[in-house]
């Protein structure tokens, strides 16, 4: 199912800034600090946002600030096409052209993170929404590569965005699309050759795993990332998910979790056409995945 409409929502993501002139679009200036964002963690996403570009170009998951689309200039569409071929930390070839990225960047020593989400468009990247506020594990971010079953982290690194999953029968999005009943499982027996694999009950060969259709809301719209899917190591991971907050706010046991109507906005906007991808980590880590792949630093 497609969505329709130009993708709004009451909570203030839209694409554009609304002032006291009515509407308009802008363009991101590289100087330009939101007063929402600590400065810590706008130098962090900047200086990521620019090598996380180049590689993807060449190789490949309560009320918000306004989404603020703008370009990036000329000198940095210059550098897309540098980088390496693989998707960093999850083992599988990169989807080549992927014109979709969410990046995810966490405040160091704490679950919490903010994502972004970029889309290019000819010769130019826009922000089509953030800087959101998120949650991530209750114990921070892994180490690129260093993620284990039961640590109560997040992994590190880029990995594809796979499937919607959610409570309804069909949701507003392009994605694959996966209803969840309470004879859904997600498989996180490291012992069992069904290990971080999406199961029924009646296939079960497990005996621990996560049920998807939850009591409370965080599972009524979720995204699964490709963090060790392809191929799978046991424990080191699994059931990654980009899905809703729980209410009180509190930190995940490794996934990403923001607002309702935000994800919602969010899943309506990825297009698997576009071979969307998640890249995940805190600033430094992230920069240092891309550096361990022979790219430099931005322009």
């Amino acid at each position: 199912m497609r969505p329709t409409g130009k993708l709004t929502m009451e909570t203030g993501i839209r694409f554009g800034i609304l002032g006291r002139g009515g509407p308009r679009q802008a363009t991101l200036p590289f100087r330009e600090r939101n007063p929402r964002l600590r400065p810590g963690v706008f130098r962090a996403f900047f200086s990521v946002l620019f090598p996380l570009i180049a590689f993807l170009c060449s190789g490949c998951a309560t009320s918000h600030p306004a989404a603020r689309p703008g370009a990036i200039d000329s000198k940095a569409a210059a550098s897309l096409d540098a980088g390496g071929s693989r998707l960093a930390g999850s083992g599988e070839p990169a989807a080549t052209g992927s014109t979709q990225v969410v990046v995810v960047i966490g405040e160091e020593g704490s679950s919490r993170a903010h994502l972004y989400a970029l889309e290019r468009a000819g010769e130019s990247w826009h922000r089509q929404f953030g800087p959101l506020p998120a949650v991530i594990g209750r114990n921070g971010f892994a180490a690129p590569g260093g993620k284990l079953e039961g640590d109560g982290k997040s992994p590190s690194g880029m990995f594809a965005l796979e499937l919607v999953f959610g409570y309804a029968a069909e949701m507003a999005t392009r994605m694959p699309y996966r209803q969840a009943s309470g004879d859904d499982l997600w498989v996180d027996d490291v012992n069992s050759p069904q290990y971080n694999r999406w199961v029924t009950r009646g296939e079960l060969a497990a005996s621990s795993y996560e049920v998807m259709r939850l009591p409370d809301r965080r599972y009524r719209h979720g995204i699964v990332t490709g963090y060790n899917r392809n191929p799978i190591v046991k424990g080191k991971g699994s059931a990654i998910f980009v899905h809703v907050a729980a209410e009180d706010g509190r930190a995940t046991a490794g996934c990403v979790a923001l607002d309702e109507g935000a994800l919602v906005a969010l899943i309506g906007w990825l297009d698997p056409a576009q071979r969307p991808v998640i890249v995940m980590g805190n600033g430094g880590d992230v920069t240092a995945i891309m550096k361990d792949m022979g790219l430099s630093g931005g322009p």
